[in-house]
């Protein structure tokens, strides 16, 4: 007791963690009778904060009790007793029993408290009278309902919200329907305090207390409820202007009191009765139609008890229906909605005790005049008042006038799924009788009106009307004998209704259905169980047809779009108006096909919701229909309509009570029908299928699927490529889940290795057949990346479809690229993009394509049986493979089989081979040329001596061939090298020949290629060239043989070469060379000819010596063939004999050269003389850039000033002072203004030679004849030299010239001071010189210049 005092004064502190706290452990700790806490949840209920008024309200009336309460399963809850529960309540407030006639009473709690209070204690209550009946008579418990009163009656003070002042009055009307005479006495004196509550401002407050006013007149004496009946109408009639809530409370209360006045012995006088329906039917006449409604279900609830007097009019009787029938019908087509329902409800308790046939079609014809309404409370109200026409509505008067009882559709929840006959029987506690004749008629009436006109109307809102009323009948009047006989005509109408448009009308026609099920036979039964499934597996027919008019609606707004000018297309009228437009009348006909379908699957949703009702009743009568059912229902719950969804889940859980098992012992019906369905013309059919295949396969055994999987893989793919994107989006989920089960059934870590290759013999095939070469990109993109996993899951599974599964993703390297690289390539040289990385660039990417991670793992499951299989295949691919990245990847993929498999490969290398030489020989692409190479030297490895050297052999070959082929075998011969080292190594003699004559080659590509592979072999130039010398001078002098200019150009640059590292080592094979040499270099001119001359020159240099030797007149012969070539009229040929002959007189140093070549070189210095002083050159661009090529007169001068220098080197004194004047001549030549300044540098570096020449035969030859003309040349020399040489300073301002020339001018002026001494007076130029030396700015040629001065001025 003390935790329940501290609970309790916590509860109610201001700290809000604290009451939080007290609330939590009243609920936790105690159970659900103890009073102390739920007198704490109580007064948790005004709480401030939100989440402890919950918790409060959860510990009062729990979630679960509804559950519990109608659970099977579920015991409901034991509140705590009644009286001891308001025992705790009262001591805790001893106050709450005040109450004043004036409710001035003051409130002890907050209003939301005292809610929570009634309604617990009206739970304790009814909770514990269901318990045992009998502790209703007990004087303590009556006792305690009398506490309970006095405290309801303190919770209607003023200060009370409307919320308590209406639970409070319907807690007294619920106890007085459990205890109506207790009530009945304890207010028949408290009847002044009653009528204060007519004036209340809550509607529901106003009329409990009419209700009540109603029970307590029972136990008033007749002439006080007389009285109180003449109060009520004249404080209606007296008073013009009565409050609004009095004035409705008073009408209320006039019907409740007159209605029980009437019921009771002796009735009611007829004075009275008069007075009160004068006073109604005045108000319903003349109010508004909230006042009317209520005046006129007044009137309804006095018809209950009895029929209506006829009310005098004029001197005549009027029945009330027919006085009223202009207002009434007036009322009805208004647009107050609760108003129309009470009096239309009020109408069939008026009719309930009629019994003249005239009064009763009255009220008919006003109820089906609602026919039209779209307002669903307003259709349900009139199935209520035609049930009351139609008689044996399962309610009483009494039910209706003392309890809270509001309308039959409220109180049986017809449209819950738990409704039925017998809920409704144990809910309302009472069946009335009613089989007077004089309702046969009115039962015929409604009849005819209901099957004639309303159900099978050809619009939809009188369609939902008549099954509205037809449902209602069947619900409250089931029993009666008229309806039983008219079961199998209801059941075709709900049959038909089940696919109207409107859902509503379905709803209502499916329970209608279950209904029919419940009141019929079992042959009835039997029919609509065969209707049903018929109608669900889409076998059956409709059996009546719903005419079309003009206005009849025949697709909902919206559903085919707007006509062209924006028009509505929803009836019939303007569905023919549309198709007479376009010129197509029989278009109508397609708009009624969809139309059907459209309605058909209506039907199929209806009927499942009605067989959802029925399956929990038919049991075993469904069982033979379950083969036929099952596959449809399970895909049903797939459909894309989610109404279909939810109807189709209704049977499912009704039908099925372990989906598992029935799953599994119907499989493969169900897959089979879902694989038909996925191929239906009907969308709705297809996308179903696909996500309940979806749904069925997931964690199946092969055994389970072996039958279906590539059935479902045919269906995947069609779905993936369907014409609606939500048939496409399905498909992709259906696709996602077979991807999932066809990798774990094909992975021998979680399957039986023979299943998984069953699996993979089954899918494989499949997916690389259609689904790789499908032209979906979704389908190709789910392919691969199944395989992928395939691949990488399958193991030993994959090895018999190892050559097909290599094959199609090598294929599919190219045929899934991206053919946007493709055009990107096409136009690589116009976008200035380099083709050769464009290329690296798109092999990159597809070896981090799914294909090639495929392929990758297809490497590790090769074994010596695959090889049999897969090589032919790859054999075959390498001839037929088209695209670059196929090409490169078969290369690639060869490379690593052979890696993989080693030695195994041998049995194959022949025919590889074979096959890629070639194809590494002719591709085009460089980067599949390198492949191919790789591929071919990978296999190089494992072959034998003789297909190793015919290999070889033929790679070498292919050096002297056109461009494509230098470069395959550059190519070719690096892969060898750099894989097959070791294989190669014994054919070194036929390789490096090759790659030291290549390197020469024109094209600096293929040049580059070859002396790259120089490099990396060659273990030193000199060594490697010595070594294998015999093979390169062979190969050579095949060069110079050949018929190419290409292969004697390099051959030529060739020898170059050979001399340049080798000198005189090359003597060996000098004969053979310059044989070869000699005998190309006469004949015509071609382009390339020129290295002919420079191997001569080289060669020459080298072997001079060994030339000379074996043959003393080889040197003249030689010379004489340069010569010769340089009187040819090419420029570049001449300039390079000139080269050339400079290098044959430099290595032979023969002094017979200068009488040969001097005359020719002096003839050369005359031809450039004379062509200078010639007629002006053609200015004509062709004709200049022809004679750029060819020119007679152009002379290379500085060219031949350099041979002349040479030869006077080995001249001898007297050839020079024989050609003396021809040398100063040409120097007089070389000084000419019209040369460049490299023609004068020559000159300069002539007469130095020159000087130094004539200094040492001036000592050689003293005492001889020649010293005399030695003394004067060089005098000659000098005087005339000199001026020229200091001219040509003054002239040319180039530093270079002035440093030449002075030093020139120096070894003049030296020489000539070795021969006598000079006056410096006597210089003729002495002026000029030291002008030039005060304005010389080089400081070297300055210096010079100051020697020649200081030279002249030391002779002084």
């Amino acid at each position: 007791m003390h935790l329940e005092t501290v609970l309790l004064e916590n509860s109610q502190v201001e700290q809000n963690e604290v009451r939080f706290c007290a609330v939590r452990w009243s609920t936790s700790l105690f159970g659900f009778q103890h009073c102390a806490s739920r007198y704490i949840c109580m007064l948790g209920a005004a709480d401030s904060r939100l989440d402890i008024r919950e918790m409060a309200l959860e510990g009062l009336f729990p979630v679960k009790d509804e559950v519990r309460s109608t659970g099977q399963n579920h015991m409901p809850l034991k509140y705590p007793k009644f009286a001891e529960m308001l025992h705790f309540i009262l001591n805790q407030e001893p106050k709450l029993l005040d109450s004043s006639y004036m409710r001035g009473q003051k409130l002890l709690f907050p209003s939301a408290v005292y809610v929570a209070m009634i309604r617990f204690l009206l739970k304790c209550f009814e909770a514990e009278l269901e318990e045992n009946n009998s502790v209703g008579a007990s004087s303590e418990f009556l006792s305690s309902v009398a506490k309970m009163c006095s405290l309801l009656e303190h919770a209607m003070s003023f200060e009370g919200s409307v919320e308590l002042h209406a639970t409070a009055s319907k807690t007294l009307i619920t106890i007085g329907s459990y205890l109506p005479e207790m009530i009945a006495s304890h207010y028949a004196p408290k009847i002044s305090w009653l009528k204060q509550l007519l004036s209340n401002v809550n509607w529901d407050t106003r009329e409990s207390a009419a209700r009540l006013l109603g029970i307590a007149c029972s136990a008033l004496p007749s002439h006080a409820s007389s009285d109180l009946i003449c109060e009520l109408v004249s404080s209606i009639s007296r008073t013009s202007n009565i409050r609004f809530e009095l004035y409705h409370g008073t009408l209320c209360a006039m019907g409740y009191v007159t209605a029980d006045f009437v019921s009771r012995i002796p009735a009611v006088p007829e004075t009275t009765l008069h007075i009160v329906l004068r006073c109604l039917t005045h108000v319903a006449m003349s109010e508004t139609a909230t006042l009317a409604s209520v005046a006129i279900q007044s009137l309804g609830h006095i018809g209950l008890c009895m029929p209506l007097p006829p009310l005098m009019e004029d001197s005549r009787s009027v029945h009330v229906l027919t006085y009223l029938h202009a207002k009434l019908s007036k009322l009805l087509s208004g647009d107050d909605n609760k108003a129309v329902q009470k009096i239309v409800i009020a109408l069939g308790h008026i009719c309930a005790k009629e019994t003249s046939t005239s009064h009763l079609n009255t009220a008919i014809d006003l109820i089906f005049s609602l026919s039209r309404s779209k307002v669903e409370d307003i259709l349900f109200a009139a199935g209520e008042a035609l049930a009351f026409l139609w008689g044996s509505v399962p309610v009483t008067a009494d039910v209706i006038l003392k309890t809270n009882f509001s309308t039959l559709s409220m109180t049986s929840n017809f449209l819950m799924e738990d409704a039925s006959l017998s809920s409704l029987k144990h809910r309302l506690d009472g069946n009335s009788q009613a089989n007077e004749d004089y309702h046969v008629e009115v039962r015929e009436t409604i009849t005819r009106k209901l099957f004639d006109v309303l159900l099978y109307s050809s619009r939809k809102e009188e369609r939902c009307a008549g099954t509205v009323w037809l449902l209602s009948l069947t619900m409250y009047s089931g029993r009666h004998s008229s309806i039983q006989q008219m079961l199998p005509e209801i059941q075709e109408a709900f049959s038909t209704l089940l696919g109207d448009q409107s859902e509503l009308t379905q709803e209502l026609a499916c329970h209608g259905m279950s209904i029919v099920y419940e009141l019929g036979d079992a042959s009835m039964k039997k029919d609509l169980v065969d209707a049903l499934v018929t109608n669900l597996t889409g076998s059956g027919k409709k059996k009546r047809a719903i005419k079309l008019v003009e206005d009849s609606e025949v697709f909902q707004e919206g559903v085919i779009g707007r006509s062209p000018n924006g028009g509505k297309l929803t009836t019939y009228k303007e569905l023919c108006s549309l198709a007479n437009d376009m010129g197509q009348p029989e278009l109508i006909y397609k708009f009624m096909d969809l139309a059907n379908y459209q309605a058909s699957l209506n039907s199929k949703r209806g009927a499942a919701f009605g067989f959802s009702k029925i399956a929990k009743l038919a049991g075993d009568a469904l069982q033979p229909h379950l083969r036929l059912l099952i596959p449809r229902l399970f895909r049903y719950q797939y459909d894309p309509d989610k109404n279909v969804q939810d109807a189709m889940a209704h049977i499912w859980k009704s039908l099925v009570a372990d989906p598992k098992r029935i799953i599994y012992q119907h499989l493969d019906i169900i897959i089979d029908d879902l694989i038909i369905q996925s191929g239906s013309r009907l969308w709705r059919s297809r996308e179903g299928s696909c996500l309940a295949l979806a749904d069925i396969i997931q964690g199946r055994k092969f055994d389970e699927v072996k039958n279906h999987l590539k059935n479902i893989w045919i269906a995947t793919f069609r779905a993936m490529d369907d014409i609606k994107e939500t048939v496409r989006n399905a498909g992709d989920k259906l696709c996602h889940t077979v991807m999932s089960l066809t990798i774990r059934l094909c992975d021998c870590s979680l399957t039986e290795i023979s299943d998984a290759s069953a699996t993979m013999d089954i899918v494989l095939p499949l997916l690389l057949a259609d689904g790789m070469l499908s032209k979906v990109e979704t389908v190709r993109k789910s392919s691969i990346k199944v395989i992928m996993k395939l691949a990488k899951g399958a193991g030993l599974a994959l090895r018999p479809h190892l050559s097909d599964l290599v094959c199609c993703m090598l294929e599919s390297l190219s045929s899934l690229e991206d053919q946007g690289l493709n055009y990107v390539e096409m136009h690589a040289a116009s976008a200035g993009i380099h083709t050769e990385k464009l290329e690296n660039l798109r092999v990159s990417i597809s070896k981090s394509s799914p294909m090639w991670e495929t392929l990758d793992l297809c490497i590790n499951t090769v074994n010596q049986e695959t090889l049999d299989h897969l090589v032919p295949r790859l054999a075959y691919l390498v001839q037929s493979g088209v695209g670059l990245n196929t090409r490169v990847g078969i290369a690639n993929f060869i490379s690593l089989l052979v890696q993989k498999v080693g030695a195994d490969i041998k049995p194959f290398t022949s025919m590889l081979l074979r096959l890629l030489f070639p194809v590494a020989r002719d591709e085009k692409s460089a980067v599949a040329k390198r492949a191919f190479a790789s591929a071919c030297a990978m296999v190089l490895k494992h072959a034998g001596p003789s297909q190793v050297q015919k290999l070889i052999e033929d790679t070498a070959a292919l050096h002297a061939g056109e461009r494509t082929e230098q470069i395959s075998c550059a190519i070719l011969l690096k892969s060898y090298t750099s894989i097959a080292s070791d294989v190669v190594s014994g054919y070194h003699a036929a390789i490096f020949p090759v790659l030291f004559v290549s390197r020469f080659e024109d094209d600096k590509h293929i040049s580059g290629l070859f002396e790259e592979l120089w490099e990396d072999n060659a273990s030193g130039e000199r060594v490697t060239v010595q070594l294998y010398l015999g093979e390169i001078v062979s190969l050579i002098c095949e060069g110079l043989a050949s018929s190419s200019w290409a292969s004697k150009r390099k051959s030529a640059q060739a020898v170059c070469k050979l001399g340049e590292v080798l000198g005189d080592s090359l003597s060996t094979y000098h004969n053979i060379l310059l044989e070869h040499l000699m005998k190309e270099i006469p004949g015509r001119l071609w382009e390339g000819k020129d290295a002919l001359l420079y191997a001569i020159g080289a060669l020459s240099t080298s072997c001079h010596k060994a030339i000379s030797s074996e043959n003393p007149m080889a040197p003249n012969t030689i010379l004489t063939v340069v010569l010769s070539a340089s009187m040819k009229k090419v420029k570049k040929y001449r300039e390079v004999a000139l080269s050339s002959l400079d290098q044959v007189i430099k290595a032979f140093g023969d002094p017979d050269f200068f009488n040969i070549a001097f005359p020719l070189l002096f003839e050369m210095c005359n031809s450039a003389a004379s062509n200078r002083t010639g007629p002006a050159s053609i200015s004509n661009d062709a004709v200049k850039a022809e004679s750029d090529v060819f020119d007679d007169s152009f002379v290379p001068l500085d060219k031949v000033l350099c041979c002349i220098m040479s030869i006077i080197c080995v001249a001898e004194a007297k050839d020079i002072l024989e050609q003396k004047n021809n040398l100063m001549c040409v120097f007089t030549v070389s000084f000419s203004p019209g040369y460049q300044w490299t023609v004068k540098l020559s000159a300069f570096s002539l007469i130095k030679e020159l000087c130094s020449r004539l200094q040492s035969f001036f000592y050689d030859c003293e005492g001889t004849p020649l010293h005399s003309n030695i003394n004067s040349f060089i005098r000659e020399l000098f005087n005339s030299l000199s001026p020229r040489i200091i001219e040509c300073i003054s002239i040319v301002k180039i530093a270079q010239v002035h440093i030449a020339a002075s030093e020139c001018l120096l070894e003049i002026t030296k020489l000539y001071r070795s021969l006598e001494s000079l006056q410096w007076t006597n210089v003729a130029f002495k002026g000029e010189l030291l002008h030039q030396y005060e304005v010389e700015k080089s400081e070297e040629a300055k210096s010079y210049l100051k020697k020649c001065i200081d030279i002249f001025e030391n002779q002084d």
